[in-house]
C-alpha cells in the first residue's frame, strides 16, 4: 500500500500529520544550520545542543511520514517518487519563479537570481527522480 492510508486521506489527522512533518523538517534543518553557525562561532556547547536537536527533529519527521506514506516495496517507492517528482515540478514551475519575480519587483536582484538557480536545479533533480522512477515500472 503506497501513499495515504485509506482511512487517513481527508482526514483533520492526516491534515495534522502534514503540518507536524513539516514543521518537525524545518526544525531540523534549522537546528543543524543554527548548530554550523554556533561551532563557527566558537561555541561548540551551543553547537552540541544544536545538532542534538536537529537530530531528534529529523527522527520526528520520518515519523510523521511514515504514519502518512508507507512504503512497502516497489509499488510504495514508486509511488513516493511521483510524490517526489510533482514536488520537484511545483517548486521549479511555481513557487520559485513566483518568488524570483517578486524578489525582482522589490529590487533584490541577488536573491531573485537565488530563487533562479534553485529552480533550475530542482529541474536536475526531478529528471533523476524520473529516471529512477523508470527502473521502477
Amino acid at each position: 500500500m503506497g501513499g495515504v492510508i485509506a482511512a487517513l486521506a481527508g482526514s483533520r489527522t492526516e491534515a495534522n500529520l502534514r503540518r507536524a512533518f513539516a514543521s518537525a523538517t524545518l526544525a531540523s534543518r534549522r537546528y543543524g544550520a543554527l548548530s554550523e553557525q554556533a561551532e563557527a562561532a566558537g561555541y561548540p556547547r551551543a553547537a552540541d545542543v544544536f545538532r542534538a536537536c536537529a537530530e531528534a527533529r529529523a527522527v520526528q519527521a520520518e515519523g510523521h511520514l511514515s504514519r502518512l506514506e508507507p512504503c512497502d516495496g516497489t509499488n510504495g517507492t514508486a509511488y513516493n517518487v511521483r510524490l517526489a517528482i510533482m514536488g520537484q515540478a511545483h517548486a521549479c514551475d511555481d513557487a520559485y519563479p513566483a518568488m524570483a519575480r517578486t524578489a525582482r519587483n522589490e529590487g533584490f536582484f541577488d536573491i531573485a537570481d537565488w530563487f533562479e538557480v534553485r529552480a533550475e536545479a530542482g529541474r536536475s533533480v526531478a529528471g533523476r527522480f524520473r529516471r529512477v522512477l523508470e527502473t521502477l515500472l
